[in-house]
């Protein structure tokens, strides 16, 4: 029988999403967010391993604001963002954005799987001096954020500061409560195979041998099974929160994110060979799943390596 970190990891995103639904509902994370902005004076949200579902959301300094206002303002908070997600797939990451402030990501994985982030941050190192105006005002122009000279320099110097050791001694603060509350987490989880169905299972067994080779159909899985279709689709739904054509494009779907981000293929080439029909159908899937294009998924992931 497989353990459970291996059937955890075997599944597609409907387990991470309900991990970061238990996280999201535990008290002991409410009460270290309130904790965690009375001793740093910093909102700390937790968001989904996708960077999305915002629980607590921070609030944006004034100069956030003004640097979303415009689209190419939110695109290159987008980018940025991104790319620090990214680059916490396994420990915390901080990293400064086109405006000059910091922002730090602080992973939270429960049996090796990932549940979701604590993002924290939106402040200057430092005061910034002549030379780091320019440069901030030469980054934001690039990335085509037109923001006046004059309230610009007014918007730099009202952005709260925080020092870097500062920063960081908060960055470890938060990666520790990350562990304990992954552990609560883990205490309450029961055997998922004791709670699944065995023909879910197998179903899920067989759709991840067979949905990127062939178009597996619900009849199919059943019969392999030995239940009827209908039992088959009301017990995989219950189960795992996902309708079959759901789980069978959130397989093909996080098959060709694997591919797009660690190959060289062609997006046409990963589309197909990750099971998908045509070009449309797999775009279409694709930005459903991660709220973003595959091209620009792969340039992101590029930009920030």
């Amino acid at each position: 029988m497989r353990n459970c970190s291996t059937l955890l990891a075997d599944m597609p995103r409907i387990i991470r999403r309900a991990l970061y639904q238990k996280l999201s509902e535990l008290p002991e994370l409410r009460e270290f967010q309130r904790d965690f902005e009375l001793l740093s004076g910093l909102r700390l949200a937790l968001v989904d391993e996708l960077g999305m579902n915002e629980n607590c959301a921070p609030k944006d300094s004034d100069l956030c604001e003004a640097v979303k206002k415009s689209s190419a303002g939110k695109a290159m908070c987008a980018r940025f963002r991104h790319g620090l997600f990214a680059t916490a797939g396994e420990h915390p990451a901080c990293a400064m954005c086109d405006a000059g402030l910091a922002e730090v990501v602080v992973p939270l994985r429960i049996s090796g799987i990932p549940a979701g982030f604590f993002v924290f941050g939106g402040v200057a190192e430092q005061m910034p001096l002549p030379a780091g105006r320019h440069k901030v005002r030469h980054l934001l122009r690039k990335a085509g954020v037109e923001i006046d000279d004059a309230e610009l320099d007014r918007l730099l110097d009202t952005s709260p500061v925080l020092s870097h050791e500062s920063l960081m001694a908060y960055q470890r603060i938060a990666h520790l409560a990350a562990r304990q509350l992954a552990l609560k987490v883990t205490d309450q989880l029961v055997d998922p195979e004791a709670r699944m169905p065995p023909a879910v299972l197998k179903a899920c067994g067989f759709i991840r041998l067979r949905a990127l080779m062939e178009d597996v159909s619900l009849a199919l899985v059943a019969r392999h099974c030995g239940v009827s279709d209908g039992h088959l689709s009301r017990m995989f739904h219950h189960a795992t929160g996902l309708t079959f054509r759901e789980y069978v494009a959130q397989v093909r779907v996080e098959h060709a994110k694997a591919l797009l981000l660690h190959s060289c293929k062609g997006v046409t080439e990963i589309a197909y060979e990750s099971g998908f029909q045509s070009l449309s159908q797999f775009h279409r899937v694709f930005r459903k799943a991660f709220g973003t294009p595959p091209g620009a998924m792969r340039r992101g992931h590029s930009n920030s390596s």
